[in-house]
């Protein structure tokens, strides 16, 4: 039995002073990462932000800041530089239902998430902000499928890998 455990009773396993301190660190750490989360991420129409995501900033934290320009200006560059990522990472990405769900940018093979995670990193490499992008959750054929959001003054476009086009959302 390692030195951080002792022995009490009949079996109960009861650590050591040591073995404490470093648990009672623990939480106050993962505490304070979904504080930050919670409250410094953008999230989509208010809604709650899936974990990968979350998990995915905090690998990448240059890529998830949370402040700067909700919108950007609608130029006819923009919607050509959107529709060619659109095509592009469509065309480049091979759709994978993946067992352990893993959000990731620049793959091979992936699923949904993937998609929107490559689609984003390129369109900030493109110079628009992160924050005037979010993401879509929802249910397809009972699945829970994720599309790209970027805000713009006409409207919201969306990157989904079941489209071939962008969709536009127009603003009321």
């Amino acid at each position: 039995m390692p030195e951080n455990f002792r022995r009490r009773g009949e079996g109960g396993v009861v650590a050591s002073s040591r073995w404490w301190t470093w648990m009672l660190g623990l939480p106050s750490i993962v505490l304070a990462a979904i504080v930050w989360i919670e409250t410094e991420l953008p999230s989509s129409a208010g809604s709650a932000v899936p974990m990968g995501y979350n998990l995915y900033c905090l690998r990448h934290i240059d890529e998830c800041p949370s402040r700067g320009p909700h919108v950007v200006q609608l130029t006819p560059a923009l919607r050509a530089l959107i529709a060619s990522v659109q095509y592009q990472v469509n065309a480049e990405i091979i759709p994978r239902r993946e067992d352990v769900d893993v959000w990731q940018a620049d793959v091979r093979y992936g699923d949904c998430d993937d998609f929107v995670m490559t689609k984003r990193r390129r369109l900030i490499k493109a110079g628009i902000p992160p924050t005037a992008m979010g993401i879509s959750v929802f249910k397809v054929h009972g699945v829970n499928h994720v599309t790209l959001l970027v805000h713009t003054t006409g409207g919201i476009f969306e990157l989904d890998n079941l489209r071939r086009d962008v969709l536009v959302r127009r603003r009321f």
